[in-house]
């Protein structure tokens, strides 16, 4: 099986694509098929294109947000005070 970078005989290697040129031109058919619904996408492709693993916060992490600013060793009553 030939691999989509190398030429066939009496093509002159410079119209062979390379890797960036074979992803550019990939990512751009992608974002004109997804116009007219979802389109499966290689995951070579999609990284190329900007996708990455999602980083959210754990479920204690979340809950401990909503404390931010907040001192837990501080007591209630001595912080209205003063």
């Amino acid at each position: 099986m030939k691999t989509p970078n190398r030429p066939d005989k009496g093509i002159p290697a410079s119209a062979a694509l390379n890797d960036q040129d074979y992803l550019t031109l990939a990512s751009s058919m992608i974002n004109a098929q997804s116009l007219t619904g979802p389109v499966p996408v290689d995951p070579d492709i999609a990284e190329a294109m900007g996708a990455f693993a999602e980083d959210a916060l754990s479920s204690d992490d979340a809950l401990d947000s909503h404390f931010d600013g907040i001192d837990p060793t501080v007591d209630a009553e001595g912080a209205n005070h003063g």
